[in-house]
């Protein structure tokens, strides 16, 4: 993130002058259905650039303005505009480019003064990023700035659930030719299936923190979108489904190759609670729903007691076909019993389950497979739902260093920030509640860290896999209950988050999923009049 406020017009040239190359920056545009004026917008925020090594691509009917335009000034170039779609144009527009780096850019869009600038500072600081995006608002019916969308950095989950890097964004051309260009068959989304193709080929992708970009509101492509994550999903080891799920939002859902054994561990004091007005045996009601409601079929379950459980609890483990481990020490430690459960277990992914969790979707071994089996991801947790119907997971953010869950206590079809809540997402970490990782990665880093014997060795254990490479992702199509109490105070043990302040305290001071300007108290992707300013200082330009 940058962290100098806009500059001021006397400063830019000494800004220029210091950059170690002035990339030629290639803006693509078809004009389409765009309004006229709207247009005119467009080509006047390019001209109004602080950054002035830019051409403008531009393939559209010959108009005599727009010949004045391109008169005024030689780095506007007009095409002829082939005829048929205006997906055309713009492989005609991207033909003809010159610039080592790609800016498509709808006719209707107006760029901030110092975007350029911004993005190509950016490369001068790391030039191996084949693409770089910015975060964005939208244009009301009268010019008014509305909706901005502070995006997660580099997120590859998030991109398989709707366009999110949208624009402003930066390709490496000779990649953009090498996947192929605006391919055939994507008029309707052309932006959105080049970023999945060319994603494909490379993970140097990177973030501007800045809202650099103000777009039109315009109907979502969504059938063309599904049918660019299908296609991707083709490419890169087979398609189940694809998914509408609100307009721009999308349900990816790969085929499972093989069917490993799923081990289910659960850490278990064998305890009663009021459920729905009745008196449960937690483990008991655990298992019969497990057995009961999951569809995926290759299971096993592996309970770690206490050796006190009651007769009746341990028929009912012998009734569900699950085994039993016993904690023998008389300290407790979750993070010890959730390493014994796993030694104990015999499948290749192993599943860390609270037993105080009732199934709902009865496909969530499958949805969460579907993820865990994608290159690069380490861990990943579900949508769980409090006993009221409300949101108790749906990721984990940080905030001044300490993890706590987004959007806690709101309406269970919550749609949360741009579909954060609807649609499967990567962050930072998920919560032990309910968690799939595979045994191998599982075993590489030893398994869960017994020295946070009670509270955080479940994030530990995301944050460990991310040192690895390998990312955590929320999966919303796997939904459960928690039946956790919502309006429980949770308690830390002040030794416990000392020494995670102390391991994770440097890399936590940003969360790169969750905006500088959102709240953290609570986490809900609001902005907060408290850190809104502060953010707004390291931006260079912030929402207004």
């Amino acid at each position: 993130m940058e962290s100098s406020a806009l500059p001021a017009p006397s400063a830019v040239p000494a800004i220029l002058a210091a950059l170690p190359e002035r990339p030629l920056v290639s803006v693509v545009m078809a004009l389409g259905t765009a309004d006229p004026a709207h247009l005119a917008e467009a080509v006047a925020s390019l001209r109004a650039q602080s950054y002035p090594e830019w051409e403008l691509c531009l393939a559209v009917p010959p108009a005599s303005a727009l010949d004045a335009l391109a008169a005024e000034d030689a780095r506007i170039r007009l095409l002829p505009a082939p005829s048929g779609s205006p997906l055309a144009a713009l492989d005609a527009a991207l033909n003809s480019a010159r610039g080592p780096y790609l800016a498509p850019l709808a006719p209707d869009a107006r760029l901030a003064p110092h975007a350029l600038l911004a993005m190509v500072r950016r490369l001068a600081a790391e030039p191996d990023l084949d693409m770089l995006y910015s975060d964005e608002d939208r244009l009301g019916p009268d010019g008014e700035r509305r909706d901005p969308h502070f995006k997660p950095d580099w997120s590859p989950e998030t991109l398989e659930a709707g366009f999110y890097t949208g624009a402003l964004a930066l390709y490496r051309t000779s990649l953009v030719r090498a996947v192929g260009g605006f391919r055939a068959g994507s008029e309707a989304a052309p932006e959105y299936d080049l970023a999945l193709r060319l994603t494909e080929r490379t993970e140097r992708v990177g973030h501007v923190a800045q809202i650099l970009c103000h777009r039109r509101e315009t109907a979502e492509a969504d059938e063309a979108a599904a049918g660019a994550l299908a296609e991707r999903a083709r490419r890169t080891g087979g398609l189940d489904s694809v998914r509408i799920v609100a307009p721009g939002l999308y349900a990816l859902r790969r085929s499972l190759p093989t069917r490993p054994l799923v081990s289910i561990v659960i850490p278990t004091a064998g305890r009663d609670s009021l459920i729905g007005g009745r008196t449960v045996d937690l483990l008991v009601a655990c298992l019969a729903s497990i057995r009961g409601t999951s569809s995926y079929e290759s299971i096993e379950i592996v309970a770690v007691d206490n050796g006190d459980l009651r007769p009746s609890t341990r028929a009912a483990l012998e009734q569900f076909g699950a085994r039993s481990a016993t904690w023998e020490q008389p300290v407790f430690n979750v993070a010890a019993k959730m390493n014994l459960g796993a030694r104990a277990a015999r499948g290749d992914v192993l599943v860390f389950l609270n037993d105080d969790i009732s199934v709902i979707t009865p496909d969530w071994i499958e949805a969460m497979l579907g993820l865990a089996q994608n290159p690069g991801v380490g861990a990943v947790g579900p949508k769980l739902l409090f006993e009221d119907g409300s949101l108790q997971h749906a990721g984990v953010v940080f905030g001044e260093g300490l993890p706590d869950h987004v959007r806690r206590g709101y309406p269970g079809d919550d749609p949360g920030d741009h579909g954060s809540s609807l649609t499967n997402r990567n962050y930072l970490a998920v919560t032990g509640a309910c968690v799939m990782v595979r045994r191998v990665e599982f075993e590489a880093i030893d398994g869960f860290d017994e020295g946070y014997a009670i509270n955080y060795n479940d994030i530990d254990l995301c944050l460990r896999l991310g040192e690895r490479g390998l990312r955590t992702v929320y999966c919303a199509e796997a939904r459960l209950h928690h039946y956790e109490s919502r309006n429980r105070v949770p308690t830390v043990d002040p030794a416990e988050q000392a020494r995670f302040r102390k391991r994770w305290g440097a890399r936590l001071a940003r969360d790169p999923y969750y905006g500088d300007a959102f709240g953290i108290r609570p986490p809900a992707f609001e902005l907060d009049a408290e850190r809104f300013p502060q953010a707004a200082r390291r931006m260079v330009e912030a929402w207004r």
